[in-house]
């Protein structure tokens, strides 16, 4: 890099250290004390790229399996407002909990038989030449979704389902939804126009001000809001803003519990805009959404890829509407993030995170999450002291 600075898909960095974006990779190793927790939250593609990563950095093949301690350092709370293709039609026919996000969530942390990961990522697409009933009930429905609906049934809980499916697929990790309530999404267009609905959002293509759910009331799911308290270290996405990021954290005390948590939370940005939903805007304009709709939850870093995408890439994507978000260090900066430049970008056709990277960037934070962790949990303690009456000291309180 020279000193005047280079600028690579929008990021200025400069030898000042503009971006931190050190080479060094680390292996994760934990004291034997207590395991570190990283809580994921998001839903949509996004979410079980980086839990496949996760997965494969803090369960390497060959290591001993401990259910509890797997399901307290690896959990991912799931946004369950999804109203459309075969987790719409399941909704509305048994009245569940939109199944798709949370079973390639599943599939993601999925460490046990192959042949029953594939059973539950099958679809029916259906076959040329066949009449036109012919299968019209499972045609496009996933085995998964039918699977964790039949189970819903047979446990006679949304959650045990999971639960059980968790167990099925050998998973390592768990997988949370952020409430069982019924949820919609309602979002406000620039325009001022509303609409309500995931799928019918998405399908408008207007530019989107911000979103609500409906209830407004939906409650955290506990398991999801303990989960959180006790993490080191909150990851917010990758995945689409308004349909997947804003929704989880809008949940009725979701939002509080992360800012209680006192720990480390970091947002990885997308790489791209998504037409109809985040046009025209940049890094800055990501944070700021976050904050607008869960301004308690503070952000420690943001991390970003900063491998070149390649110009024919770009291209193929303008041609659909979707663009490299740019990204101002100074700006996020000022707004007392810090800034995070890895090189996160997957190799092949398709635009989108590379697992094992994302994850090993992710990882690297660890060492200051625990740093925030015990900070906070020797305030709290000291304080917790302090009017009970007690004479103490932080440094005793965090021992």
């Amino acid at each position: 890099m020279s000193a005047s600075g280079s600028t690579t898909n929008g990021i200025t960095m400069s030898a000042a250290g503009a971006v931190d974006r050190e080479e060094a990779r680390v292996v994760w190793t934990e004291p034997a004390a207590r395991a570190l927790r990283v809580v994921a939250l998001g839903g949509g593609t996004g979410l079980p790229i980086l839990l496949q990563g996760l997965r494969e950095a803090l369960f390497p093949p060959g290591g001993p399996r401990e259910p509890a301690r797997d399901r307290e350092r690896l959990t991912a709370v799931v946004t369950t407002g999804d109203d459309g293709g075969s987790s719409g039609r399941l909704r509305r026919a048994y009245r569940v909990i939109p199944p798709g996000d949370i079973r390639n969530c599943l599939l993601a942390l999925s460490d046990g038989d192959p042949t029953l990961a594939a059973i539950f990522n099958f679809r029916f697409n259906g076959h040329e030449g066949h009449e036109r009933d012919d299968g019209r009930e499972v045609e496009g429905h996933s085995l998964g979704n039918l699977i964790l609906t039949a189970l819903s049934h047979l446990e006679h809980d949304f959650l045990g389902a999971v639960e059980r499916a968790n167990h099925m697929l050998g998973a390592r990790g768990q997988v949370l939804p952020a409430t069982l309530d019924d949820v919609r999404l309602v979002a406000e267009f620039a325009d001022g126009s509303r609409a309500e609905g995931e799928s019918r959002i998405t399908a408008l293509g207007r530019p989107i001000r911000r979103v609500r759910l409906d209830p407004e009331t939906v409650a955290v799911l506990p398991q999801a809001r303990e989960a959180i308290m006790a993490a080191d270290l909150i990851v917010i996405g990758p995945g689409s803003l308004y349909t997947s990021l804003a929704p989880v954290l809008l949940v009725h005390g979701l939002a509080a519990a992360v800012a209680a948590s006192g720990a480390r939370v970091a947002v990885v940005m997308n790489l791209m805009t998504e037409p109809g939903e985040t046009d025209g805007t940049d890094a800055v304009d990501h944070v700021l959404a976050i904050r607008r709709h869960a301004p308690q939850v503070p952000i420690h870093d943001v991390l970003l890829n900063t491998a070149p995408i390649p110009a024919p890439m770009i291209e193929r994507y303008a041609g659909e509407g979707a663009f490299p978000i740019a990204v101002d260090a100074k700006a996020l900066r000022a707004l007392g993030c810090r800034v995070v430049g890895r090189r996160v970008l997957a190799p092949g056709a398709v635009i989108r995170h590379d697992a094992r990277a994302l994850a090993r960037a992710v990882l690297e934070l660890l060492p200051e999450a625990r740093a925030d962790r015990l900070s906070h949990v020797g305030i709290g303690a000291t304080r917790g002291a302090l009017d009970a009456g007690a004479s103490t000291s932080p440094r005793a309180a965090i021992g």
